[in-house]
């Protein structure tokens, strides 16, 4: 098995894109291109390097090298991650980031949460790899999700160790604004239950923690709570539809208390009807 520097690396190179920042409900606020090198150093050394460059106010860049790797980021076989908050606390900021990698694109997604637990904003970072040709996706929407979709899933855990299992997701449009869905991981009862569509969004209210899917640019969707309660368990994801029959999910678990247990990277097939 690849060791977390090896998964990161994967990530080495210049990438050229843009930050979206977007409202909870979907608003695009500002768009800002951006360039990201990931230089290797060393077996385990790297420099990391962040230009933004907005329409209105000259150029930042930020810089860093490091030879270790922070507890609360782990790495996927093909570079793909999950990084963020350790512990959601209702007195503290609260925030997620994902990295689904692919070897000429990335799509990346930031969730950041007030204190007290409300969704306040989420970051849409769209990458292709210097010389590369950008591969123009469209927003997603909820017919494309419709269908059944088998995928296979691999959990990366705190240790480093990991464990894998198939999954089972099949969605349903039962009114023109309203589906359905069920979900199996592996072995585990199927988890049911019913979205609306409001907008951009599909809102899932059928139980005390409130989810919202937010359909994105570039085939990506955000899924996580509108706002997290107390001790309640919760889970953060960002998708990405790389085509009509394929789509990638990076998922990110936190338990009732707060703490984050682990992520999960799926890569899931819809199937013929």
């Amino acid at each position: 098995m690849a060791s977390q520097w090896e998964n990161l690396l994967q990530n080495a190179g210049t990438w050229e894109g843009t930050f979206i920042r977007l409202s909870p409900e979907g608003a695009i606020a500002s768009q800002t291109p951006s360039r990201l090198c990931l230089e290797q150093l060393g077996d385990r050394a790297a420099r990391f390097e962040l230009t933004r460059f907005p329409a209105d106010a000259p150029s930042t860049t930020h810089r860093n090298e490091f030879a270790t790797l922070s507890r609360s980021v782990l790495f996927g076989n093909d570079g793909s991650f999950t990084k963020g908050s350790m512990q959601w606390s209702p007195v503290s900021d609260f925030g997620t980031e994902f990295g689904l990698t692919q070897p000429e694109a990335r799509l990346r997604l930031v969730q950041m949460y007030q204190r007290g637990g409300e969704l306040d904003y989420l970051v849409l970072i769209t990458e292709t790899r210097a010389g590369c040709d950008p591969v123009v996706r469209p927003t997603l929407t909820m017919e494309q999700l419709v269908g059944t979709w088998q995928g296979e899933a691999v959990t990366y855990h705190q240790d480093w160790t990991v464990s894998s299992f198939p999954t089972h997701l099949t969605i349903t449009q039962t009114a023109p604004d309203t589906i359905a869905q069920t979900l199996t991981y592996g072995s585990s009862p199927a988890i049911a239950s019913q979205g609306q569509r409001v907008g951009d969004r599909l809102l899932f209210t059928q139980s005390e923690l409130s989810y919202q899917l937010l359909l994105l640019p570039h085939g990506g969707s955000s899924l996580c709570p509108q706002r997290i309660p107390r001790v309640t368990a919760f889970v953060c994801e960002l998708g990405w539809l790389l085509n009509p029959t394929t789509r990638l999910r990076l998922v990110r678990q936190y338990d009732r208390t707060g703490a984050w247990l682990n992520q999960t990277w799926i890569k899931e097939c819809k199937m013929a009807e």
